[in-house]
């Protein structure tokens, strides 16, 4: 993917984008946007251990592999963890 060239955002990549930038430097500043890198790298190809019924390594995210399911499992709890406080 070619990041040195503009494109246009959309409203919701354009808030994330403020959201990113609206936080303060320092620690959990770098925590979050090393997390968030890791874990966009993870969903665009999640290449999972796990070898699927066809033999096949699973590369969807969509898919309900372990790896993949396990994810979802973490981002749900920590997003019911911030709605909760």
């Amino acid at each position: 993917m070619d990041t040195s060239s503009p494109m246009l955002l959309s409203s919701r990549e354009n808030k994330i984008l403020w959201g990113l930038r609206e936080l303060p430097d320092g620690a959990l500043r770098s925590m979050v946007e090393e997390f968030l890198l890791e874990l966009t790298t993870f969903l665009r190809d999640p290449h999972c251990a796990q070898v699927q019924a066809d033999g096949i390594p699973c590369d969807d995210p969509s898919a309900d592999c372990e790896q993949c399911l396990k994810v979802r499992e973490l981002i749900e709890t920590l997003r019911h963890t911030i709605a909760n406080d």
